[in-house]
């Protein structure tokens, strides 16, 4: 008996399902803005962020306070050197022995502590003969700076020798110079007094080698004689060109000693003499 055919059963395909996406629940649907007339001609500027106050800004406080500091400082070390005291060095040998005594020798130099001078008038002998004397006045033996009246640009230290009013005998210099005593009889003394007595009887005599200390000034003379240019040279110097009073010699961290006078007798000699007078007010200041 022959085979069966097979039977075919016919298939379908399957229906294509299409798929919507559900939109989001927030989704809006775009809108679109009309164009800015204005915004599109003109940009604002971006607006500068607020300046801060110098107390909140750090650095500024910092500057602040470290410029006032160095200021008040220096104000206070400038009060202090010209009312108090102050230190320098001191330059050169016409004060050896009892300043700079090595200094040729071994280039060492010594630092003075100066104290500010506050001159005053001198008043006559005989209302002081019993008053103290006045340790900021000028005395005979203090060592002082000065400011040189050739050299004003200049300071020197000296020894006071005399006083306003003292006679002084030098050796030489300033007293035995013709010309100089030429231009003495011409035109006085630089305080512009004249340089004798003219109702004295010695009035038309000139004693050489004499100098007689005018009013408001003083004879300064270094300790080393030989080496040295001072009054002796260029006459009295006058009370206001005097710096300060030399008080304490500096010559290491702790060696601090007190301006003397280390002088031999020897070397004493070679000083002016010095006769001490009595400081009056000429009549001309008292008019």
């Amino acid at each position: 008996m022959p085979p069966k055919p097979r039977i075919a059963i016919p298939t379908k395909t399957a229906p294509i399902v299409k798929v919507r996406a559900a939109p989001p629940p927030n989704a809006r649907p775009a809108t679109r803005t009309p164009p800015n007339p204005q915004a599109s001609r003109t940009t604002a500027p971006p607006q500068p962020e607020p300046r801060k106050s110098w107390r909140q800004d750090s650095n500024l406080r910092f500057n602040a306070r470290w410029t006032f500091n160095i200021l008040m400082t220096g104000c206070a070390l400038i009060w202090v050197r010209d009312h108090f005291v102050f230190l320098t060095p001191i330059q050169g040998a016409s004060m050896a022995p009892t300043i700079n005594p090595t200094v040729h020798e071994t280039g060492k130099k010594d630092w003075l502590v100066i104290r500010p001078l506050v001159v005053k008038a001198a008043k006559p002998k005989s209302a002081t003969e019993d008053r103290k004397p006045d340790p900021l006045e000028i005395q005979r033996g203090d060592v002082v700076t000065f400011w040189k009246s050739h050299k004003p640009e200049e300071a020197g230290i000296k020894r006071v020798i005399a006083l306003e009013g003292d006679t002084v005998y030098p050796y030489r210099g300033y007293a035995h110079d013709a010309g100089m005593l030429a231009r003495r009889r011409l035109v006085g003394f630089p305080d512009g007094l004249p340089d004798q007595d003219e109702d004295s009887i010695l009035a038309g005599r000139e004693e050489v080698g004499k100098v007689v200390v005018p009013y408001g000034h003083v004879w300064l003379e270094g300790d080393n004689a030989r080496n040295s240019l001072d009054s002796r040279e260029s006459g009295p110097i006058s009370k206001s060109l005097i710096e300060g009073k030399a008080v304490l010699i500096w010559r290491g961290w702790t060696q601090f000693l007190k301006v003397g006078d280390e002088r031999s007798e020897r070397d004493k000699k070679l000083g002016s003499r010095v006769v001490e007078g009595k400081a009056v007010v000429p009549d001309v200041f008292l008019e």
